[in-house]
Order: structure tokens, then C-alpha cells, then sequence
């Protein structure tokens, strides 16, 4: 078993691990933390996101300001109180918990344009990568339907893809929690905070680190095929 094979053997173990650690072990230390101007409630909206003006003939008409969408994992705040949101629609009552909001800040409001970048960023290096992987697994196909599957470009075009993959995971990963962070520093919610949740499609880096796995077994048969072919 060659090095590389350990390690990503060894990688793949440890994924695994802190995955199902993660799945299984969950922490929450929220309490209540009121203030007298915390308020959440059904209202008017406010004229920084639209405004109206008033016609000759004594109509109106609107205007929408531009404003930034962001969308934020949340956590309800324990009252001591014990009340929570309640839902009664046709004679049912129901518990509701939010868990995302979307929260929407006016352009003029925006203290800075960080999660913007940061967000777009992300984005843009996602798009890259998968231009990169789809690349990768064409030249794959084109090995594989001329017969060529144990030879070494075969084992690093499969390598390739696996660490792009497993990059595009931490990267995605990593993103999502500047941009959070950012989020929990400027944004206040009433009786919500926001808080940071792994939502990142965890077979990115399953399936990259099974990839890279795969092309040193693919290597060590081709070497075992040399060594046949030298011997006869």
C-alpha cells in the first residue's frame, strides 16, 4: 500500500467520524436575553424598502427601493416565560419553530457590502471548480471508451476530481461560516439568533475522497500489470 493511499484511507476514516459525531452529538446554550425595543410583529412597510408618492388626480404610486436577501440559520431564544409561537388555523393549533429567515436590508441601511462579496466569491470559485471537475471527467470518459483504465492518467484525472471536490466542500464550508459570523456581529433579530449549521452537501467530500482512494488502487494495479508483463 503506497503512501498517498493511507492518507486518503486515513482521511476518508476520520470524515467519517467527525460526520457522524456531528450528526448524533448536538449543543444549544440559548437563554433569554430580552430588551425593551425587541419587538416582532405583522406591520407597515417601512419606507426605506418602498415608497409612495401621490398623483395630480389624486391617485399613488410606489416605488421599490433596492435592498440586499440574505438567508440565515436561526435559533428561538428559551423564554422563561415557557411561551412559544403558536399557529391556530381552522379550529388546529399548532407549534411553530423557525429554524431559516430570510432577512432583507435596504442598500441605503447596508453598513457594508463584505457579505456580498464574500457570497459572490463563493460563487464564483464553485463555478470554476465544477468547469474543472466536468473537464476532468470528460478526459475520464475518453480513457475509458478507448480502454485505457489502468494507466496513470486514468488514476490522475480520478485524483484531480477528488481533491476538487474535496476543496469545493471546505471551501463552501468556510464561506458559509465568514459569512455567518458576519451575520451573527451585525444583524439582531428579535427573539432569534442567528447561528452557524454545516448545510454543505457532505458527498462532495465523500465522494472526492473515495475518488482519490480509487486512483491509487487503480495506480497499484497498474503497477502490478508491469510487473506481470515484465515477468512473461
Amino acid at each position: 500500500m503506497n503512501k498517498k493511499l493511507k492518507i486518503y484511507i486515513s482521511l476518508f476514516i476520520v470524515a467519517l467520524i467527525v460526520f457522524g459525531f456531528i450528526g448524533t452529538f448536538h449543543y444549544s446554550a440559548m437563554g433569554w436575553s430580552p430588551a425593551p425595543d425587541n419587538n416582532m410583529e405583522f406591520g407597515e412597510l417601512p419606507s426605506d424598502f418602498m415608497s409612495c408618492d401621490t398623483l395630480p388626480d389624486g391617485g399613488t404610486v410606489s416605488y421599490g427601493h433596492p435592498y440586499y436577501t440574505y438567508e440565515v440559520n436561526v435559533h428561538q431564544w428559551s423564554r422563561p416565560d415557557h411561551k412559544v409561537l403558536i399557529s391556530t388555523a381552522q379550529g388546529q393549533t399548532y407549534k411553530v419553530e423557525m429554524e431559516k429567515v430570510k432577512v432583507c436590508i435596504p442598500v441605503s441601511r447596508a453598513e457594508s457590502k463584505i457579505p456580498v462579496y464574500i457570497i459572490g466569491s463563493g460563487a464564483v470559485v464553485s463555478f470554476i471548480v465544477f468547469l474543472c471537475i466536468l473537464y476532468m471527467v470528460l478526459k475520464l470518459v475518453i480513457k475509458i471508451r478507448r480502454g485505457e483504465i489502468f494507466v496513470t492518467k486514468v488514476s490522475k484525472y480520478l485524483e484531480i476530481t477528488g481533491i476538487l471536490l474535496t476543496f469545493l466542500y471546505l471551501y463552501t464550508l468556510l464561506v458559509s461560516y465568514i459569512a455567518t459570523q458576519y451575520f451573527i456581529s451585525t444583524i439582531h433579530l428579535a427573539d432569534l439568533s442567528i447561528v452557524f449549521k454545516n448545510e454543505c452537501n457532505s458527498m462532495y467530500i465523500f465522494t472526492g475522497l473515495a475518488l482519490m482512494i480509487i486512483s491509487q488502487i487503480i495506480l497499484m494495479g497498474k503497477d502490478l500489470k508491469d510487473e506481470q508483463e515484465l515477468t512473461i
